[in-house]
């Protein structure tokens, strides 16, 4: 199974319902095909020097995992386990203290429990292969998914943080990057995909170990402890976000869904699902 973006004309390999998205009808179609589909035994993304991770509660069964395990290749999907209660920067630290770790020349970041990975009859065998040559295309060295909503938004939505208050950095940052995203990607490359989500992500080894090292210094270690309310900036994906203006242009989104295709606020007539 594959799907195209009609309007974007490419076809991602990555599916993710995120947020609302996970409860649309286009998602649940997706989730649908993919558990009724014949598996197959997909080439293991070590043969294109690529590591796969996900975080996720040890004892859980994810969506994520059942995909690989369509694919006859769950043993490949590195597990970093989140532990309750969460931690919701558990994320960003656990990740920053396993890149180290990472032998391959790229690695790949997907959610667990809202993300399908797949492609049709014709790519079976080449999905990790047109995974790198899609990405190695973007001339970037770290690609993170993009969405078109705004969260957290610096009106509030998603963050619990004000301006004038403590950490109140994080907000002007926040509010900059908001007009970074709609510059570049809304205004000038003209995409409806033109926010970063942190759901799903994939980069040159060397400089994702760097990035999560630079974000955890800069502005993640000093709020760490308060990481339990997902509130306080959206999890992880308010702190990856301000990021954008410093690192780009080896940090881009995927505003075009060559990779990755995101489903919340999305016109389900954009999408096709081919087998």
């Amino acid at each position: 199974m594959r799907i195209r973006n009609s309007k974007t004309t490419n076809w991602p390999l990555v599916s993710h319902g995120n947020g609302p998205g996970k409860d649309t009808r286009i998602f649940e179609g997706i989730v649908k095909y993919m558990r009724e589909s014949e598996g197959w035994q997909e080439r293991v993304p070590l043969n294109e020097d690529i590591t796969v991770l996900t975080w996720s509660v040890p004892e859980e069964d994810t969506l994520l995992q059942e995909s690989f395990r369509k694919m006859g290749i769950e043993t490949e999907l590195i597990v970093i386990p989140i532990t309750k209660p969460f931690n919701w920067l558990d994320k960003i630290k656990k990740t920053m203290e396993y890149l180290p770790h990472v032998k391959t020349k790229y690695v790949m970041g997907l959610d667990s429990t809202d993300i399908v990975v797949s492609t049709d009859k014709e790519g079976r065998g080449t999905l990790w292969y047109d995974m790198k040559e899609s990405f190695k295309s973007m001339n970037c060295s770290l690609c993170f998914n993009a969405e078109k909503l705004n969260w957290p938004s610096s009106k509030g939505v998603g963050t619990n943080i004000e301006e004038d208050g403590m950490n109140g950095h994080l907000m002007k940052s926040l509010k900059e990057t908001e007009i970074f995203e709609e510059r570049i990607y809304k205004e000038f490359l003209g995409s409806e995909y033109y926010r970063l989500n942190s759901g799903a992500f994939i980069g040159y080894t060397e400089y994702t170990t760097e990035f999560y090292n630079s974000m955890w210094d800069k502005y993640v270690k000093s709020v760490y402890e308060k990481g339990e309310d997902e509130g306080l900036f959206g999890g992880d994906q308010g702190f990856i976000r301000i990021m954008q203006r410093e690192c780009f242009p080896d940090l881009r989104i995927d505003y075009k869904t060559v990779l990755f295709q995101t489903f919340a606020d999305i016109n389900e007539e954009d999408i096709t699902i081919y087998d």
